[in-house]
């Protein structure tokens, strides 16, 4: 699938803007609002680019969770993706006022079903983004998020950049590359660290 991009200016709406202000280690958590992002990068996610995923997890121990350490502790990752490939229609990468990098993932309809219904029927919990083998953020959220969009606060625009590529499956000219072979997703294989480098697809 061709990659599309777009450079400009985007207003966060509210529910997205608490999501991408509380990505933080777990045990602390912000309430601060994120103003509107900017240089923004919109791409078509592809069925050719880097596995991508979202993962319901908290920082306590729930039954049959996957411990993942990270660099505050262990986080619990439920093994069972909430968002996949499959509920996205595009990602774009920007970044807040500030200079933070946000990955933004645009869901389909069932995707946003999906993610309305797991952050009502489990409050006060996170969603770990997983981007090829690497966790990239897990952000808490206190009330359901029921917007199309998931924005993430993913440490850089380096990174942002870097993973809407390896998830749009194009190189930094656009053209599409081909996903590693022993491409693995799931929250046990991911690199537990939040706001780390992203994959670069290789």
């Amino acid at each position: 699938m061709k990659a599309v991009r777009t450079l400009g200016r985007i207003l966060l709406p509210a529910s997205l803007v608490l999501l991408a202000a509380c990505q933080t280690m777990p045990g602390k958590q912000t309430t601060e609002a994120k103003p509107e992002a900017s240089a923004e990068t919109s791409m078509q996610a592809s069925s050719q680019g880097a596995p991508v995923a979202v993962f319901l997890a908290d920082t306590v121990n729930q039954q049959g969770w996957t411990p993942v350490q990270i660099q505050a502790g262990t986080l619990y990752v439920n093994p069972q993706p909430v968002i996949t490939r499959d509920d996205l229609v595009g990602v774009q990468a920007g970044t807040s006022q500030e200079g933070t990098g946000l990955l933004a993932l645009a869901l389909n309809n069932v995707g946003q079903k999906k993610i309305t219904d797991i952050t009502t029927q489990n409050p006060n919990k996170r969603l770990a983004l997983v981007v090829g083998r690497t966790m990239l953020a897990a952000p808490s959220f206190t009330t359901p998020v029921t917007t199309d969009q998931l924005v993430f606060a993913v440490g850089t625009e380096q990174n942002a950049t870097a993973a809407a590529r390896a998830i749009a499956g194009v190189d930094e000219n656009g053209n599409p590359i081909a996903p590693p072979a022993d491409s693995q997703q799931g929250p046990g294989a991911a690199t537990p660290a939040p706001g780390a480098s992203a994959p670069s697809g290789n």
